[in-house]
């Protein structure tokens, strides 16, 4: 078996195509691994910014829950204290009318 000259010729031509496009390519996929960690990184961030604000409204919520149950129940607390108040006052006269010398 001989060896062709030009057969040789070509496939060190086609050895050094290959060569050329792994270097090619192996930066573009440099470059892609880099973006790639870029938008990890950017996306780790911004997760990390979605937590704190889910923080802070989870507080604020806890907060004007508070608010509102605190005002809800000072309100029922002044309406008893008046429904006691006028309750007192009845008896009060009722008492008046059942001692001697009360009216009634």
């Amino acid at each position: 078996m001989s060896l062709n000259p030009f057969a040789l010729l070509e496939g060190a031509r086609a050895v050094d195509r290959l060569f050329q496009l792994e270097k090619k390519y192996s930066g573009i996929l440099d470059g892609q691994d880099k973006e790639i960690q870029a938008i990890k990184d950017r996306l780790t961030k911004l997760e990390e910014h979605v937590k704190a604000r889910e923080d802070i409204l989870v507080a604020e919520a806890k907060g004007a829950s508070a608010a509102v149950a605190s005002q809800v129940a000072s309100q029922h607390v002044a309406e008893l204290s008046r429904l006691i108040g006028a309750l007192q006052e009845r008896t009060r006269g009722i008492g008046h009318k059942l001692l001697p010398g009360g009216e009634g």
